[in-house]
């Protein structure tokens, strides 16, 4: 951005993306000092799931010592936290540590990474599909040049 962390990002964020502001307020509440408390609402937003997986390593690691709250829809992103709270229309309907509600058959928690899990091995590796690339500036159908 033109003026890095001060650029203004217009009324409402109206100058760029939903995923430019969410990155951009991230980035200037990483520096704000002795945060006790951060709440992520989807922060990543707008990224593939292997980038929003290391952003959000590398947010936990700086605000290592920090409540942090991520409110996500990427079920699978919330297996590394310490706890998590299943919420279903706006009540509270599960509370524990990942592991231990994976681990109950009944668990709503363990619904939402199967259907998760479903979908991904479904529909997005499924023959709808079509890997698209750009080859001397026009766009071409299937495997790239050098495996990518």
């Amino acid at each position: 951005m033109p003026e890095g962390l001060q650029t203004p990002l217009g009324e409402g964020g109206g100058l760029v993306s939903g995923g430019e502001g969410q990155r951009v307020r991230l980035g200037r509440a990483l520096l704000r000092p002795a945060v006790r408390l951060v709440i992520l609402d989807e922060p990543f937003r707008g990224l593939d799931r292997e980038q929003r997986r290391e952003l959000l390593a590398r947010t936990r690691q700086l605000w290592c010592d920090t409540t942090l709250f991520c409110i996500t829809y990427d079920v699978g992103a919330t297996q590394t936290f310490e706890r998590v709270l299943v919420i279903d229309g706006g009540r509270l309907v599960e509370d524990g540590a990942p592991d231990v509600l994976v681990a109950q058959s009944c668990s709503r928690y363990r619904a939402l990474l199967e259907a998760e899990a479903t979908v991904h091995e479904r529909l997005w590796s499924g023959p709808l599909w079509r890997r698209l690339y750009l080859e001397a500036g026009r766009l071409a159908d299937g495997p790239a040049p050098g495996g990518l």
